[in-house]
């Protein structure tokens, strides 16, 4: 199999998944979020107010 069709493949398989919901996080999603939890313990003031963020996505958004 090509590497397209490999891919087409496991698109396939994952699209038919009863409850992915259930499935674990992926490993690089752990990763990523524990090493964003480690950084705002070390520096609680990088996190942004409900306020700051909602501005944020407005800002985005236009």
């Amino acid at each position: 199999m090509s590497d397209t069709e490999r891919l087409a493949l496991a698109e396939e398989i994952l699209g038919s998944l009863q409850h992915p919901e259930s499935l674990p996080p992926p490993a690089a999603h752990r990763v990523e979020l524990d090493r964003r939890w480690a950084a705002y313990q070390a520096n609680p003031g990088i996190a942004l107010t409900k306020e700051q963020f909602r501005a944020q996505v407005t800002a985005l958004r236009k």
